[in-house]
């Protein structure tokens, strides 16, 4: 019995052992795949460039296609569809026909609907024509359209990202006069950070003189909207330096000379793209909120600055970035289209003077252009507005 006992022990051992051998091979094969995934996540990442700059403009050979086609697989693991690419600078959704799944900050005018060709139909919110290849429009797995955005790289975009966790997450972005457009979440490969945002109907950039039917009434509201976000901003001690029209989204052109009746529902409009904003501290004395050289974040080169400025932004001092913000509107509001209302021609003349202690604070601004629009009857708005650019 004692020799059976015995050579039953070893048999007895292994029997004990099944379990945690089981559990040591099942870990060990975690560990690998988890080690594999580190090597592949940061191969790829030697394949993306090294600074925010050169994702923005890719030598050659690289090409913006290369960029985006090297992420698919990293897409799928954060849940994302990656859109398809059509020509040139325009890709689509892969949906059928284009037509996408609601999400919120996408819309058609009833009119337009879903007819099959046409301008502002409800294909064409299944169409992202990017700016450069630094954002890219995606869809989640059931459908919604929203649009990745390298955030930062290196060292390179933290103070970017950081005013938009600050404005675009948390309790500031419930705030209905945060006209800031909303951060979904963020995913990383190594140090590139990218930014997940709802995909909106349209740009203001067409809304002005484009083929959108705007009425003066609604291009007003826009401004209207605009100058509240900025307000909002500025109380923050936050300063964007790039307002102008390809900065700012809408949920849908509201088109009110389509069915020639004053709109019910209004679009909402987000300022985007905070990459050469600025924010200074609560503790900075005003007398030291103030800036140096061409508004542009640090990694973008001074000599490639092409925006419109003011003649203080040429003057070896410092100039002051709230000022140059109420500029950057009136010169976006006013060297397009024409409101044929002569006290809001007289608001945009003060916003654009020569001299900035001249220009409204963004506030006052926004208090003045609603007092004015408050006091026009709606009606009397439903009228083109004129077109100055030739």
């Amino acid at each position: 019995m004692s020799r059976l006992g015995l050579s039953s022990c070893p048999r007895l051992i292994v029997l004990a052992l099944l379990p945690f051998l089981a559990g040591s091979s099942a870990y060990c094969v975690s560990l690998y795949k988890s080690y594999r995934a580190r090597v592949l996540r940061k191969h790829l990442r030697d394949k993306l460039p090294n600074s925010i700059w050169t994702w923005r403009l890719p030598p050659p050979p690289l090409e913006d296609e290369d960029l985006w086609q090297a992420l698919v697989e990293l897409f799928h693991e954060v849940d994302l569809v990656p859109w398809v690419h059509m020509y040139s600078t325009e890709i689509a959704s892969p949906s059928p026909n284009k037509i996408i799944s609601p999400n919120g900050y996408s819309y058609v005018h009833p009119i337009r609907g879903f007819e099959s060709c046409g301008p502002g139909v409800a294909s064409w919110l299944g169409v992202f024509a990017y700016m450069n290849p630094l954002s890219r429009a995606a869809q989640t797995r059931n459908g919604q359209p929203v649009v990745v955005r390298v955030m930062a790289i290196r060292d390179e975009g933290h103070d970017y990202l950081s005013i938009i966790r600050k404005t675009s997450t948390g309790p500031l972005a419930l705030l209905s006069n945060n006209h800031c457009l909303p951060l979904f979440w963020e995913f990383a490969l190594e140090d590139i950070v990218f930014g997940v945002f709802p995909k909106t109907g349209g740009c203001v950039d067409e809304s002005w003189d484009c083929w959108p039917k705007n009425s003066v009434g609604d291009i007003l509201d826009m401004m209207l909207q605009i100058l509240e976000g900025v307000a909002f901003l500025h109380e923050l001690n936050i300063c964007h330096r790039d307002l102008f029209s390809t900065n700012f989204l809408v949920d849908w052109q509201p088109e009110s000379l389509l069915s020639m009746e004053v709109a019910v529902s209004k679009p909402r409009v987000y300022i985007i793209d905070f990459e050469f904003a600025i924010e200074f501290s609560p503790n900075c004395p005003v007398e030291d909120r103030v800036c140096t050289g061409y508004p542009l974040a640090r990694w973008y080169p001074q000599e490639e600055y092409l925006r419109p400025y003011p003649d203080e932004l040429d003057e070896d001092k410092p100039w002051c970035p709230f000022k140059l913000d109420l500029w950057q509107l009136a010169y976006t509001f006013t060297h397009r289209i024409e409101m044929g209302i002569p006290d809001i021609n007289k608001l945009f003349l003060a916003m654009e003077s020569g001299e900035p202690t001249a220009r409204p604070t963004a506030p006052e601004a926004f208090a003045r252009l609603r007092q004015i629009v408050n006091c026009i009857p709606p009606e009397s708005l439903l009228v083109p507005p004129i077109c100055v650019r030739g």
